[in-house]
């Protein structure tokens, strides 16, 4: 009973002592945008964030941190699409996903952290190509693409956090209405990042200074999802595209591990 009593001091003191890293306030200011793009157009948010606290803190603080906040966030928008939703084209691509979860997660742990980032690079570089080129694949989903998409993604998903652009390509090419779409694209991830949140938890990637970390950059995000709702209704789609485009352009730039010497 004594630690639980204990407990919320030593969260605010653990705060407290994390306010006073410029770091951590850089990333709030970079997941308040993120929020915002996210909110807006339902992608970009990790493709910014993402790569910019991986440079400021490292891709095994960035990631898992990321995760945490998103769930607390925007994992729930996914839940409310589940009614929605094809489940069986939802369930063979979170099969491929669980299956390679581990092994993402496993690389996160191991690998030299330089060279997840500039995973991450290429990751975030390859969604941007996609979403701007706007191909999708166009044929007609079936259960052993999907659980390889699926895999794809959760390898992505678990070493550099972003996972998007296998989905975006495989699910938006469809000849489906854009509702039943948005609403499969949601609640896989709703899905998929819970059980990243699982595993992120068993293998004790949240640690006490991730959850402190989460804490504090949540606001922002959430707030971020909000503005950027309202803003979807008070502004043209292409050109609030065309801006989110930019800032993940300057995102996967100034995150790119070879100026690290300029920028730290």
């Amino acid at each position: 009973m004594s630690q639980l009593a204990s407990l919320p001091g030593e969260l605010l003191a653990g705060i407290w002592s994390a306010a006073h890293e410029p770091r951590l306030w850089f990333i709030f200011a970079v997941s308040l945008i993120g929020g915002v793009v996210r909110g807006f157009s339902g992608f970009g948010g990790a493709l910014i964030v993402i790569p910019l606290a991986a440079m400021a803190m490292g891709p095994k603080v960035a990631v898992p941190m990321f995760y945490l906040f998103d769930l607390g966030s925007a994992t729930p928008y996914g839940y409310r699409a589940l009614p929605g939703c094809k489940w069986p084209q939802i369930l063979p691509m979170l099969a491929g996903h669980l299956v390679m979860l581990p092994l993402g997660v496993w690389l996160l742990a191991n690998m030299d952290p330089v060279s997840v980032r500039w995973g991450m690079e290429g990751t975030v570089i390859l969604m941007l190509a996609l979403l701007v080129s706007g191909w999708r694949y166009t044929g007609r989903p079936n259960p052993p693409l999907s659980v390889l998409v699926g895999a794809i993604a959760g390898l992505m998903g678990a070493v550099a956090g972003i996972s998007g652009p296998p989905i975006i390509a495989y699910w938006l090419g469809q000849k489906d209405n854009s509702k039943t779409i948005r609403a499969n694209i949601m609640a896989y991830y709703a899905l998929s990042s819970t059980a990243m949140d699982i595993v992120f938890l068993v293998k004790g990637f949240f640690t006490w200074q991730i959850l402190i970390y989460a804490i504090i950059i949540w606001p922002a995000y959430a707030v971020g999802l909000w503005g950027g709702a309202k803003l979807f209704h008070r502004s043209t789609d292409r050109m609030f595209r065309v801006s989110a485009y930019a800032l993940i352009a300057i995102a996967a730039v100034l995150s790119a591990p070879v100026l690290d010497g300029f920028l730290k």
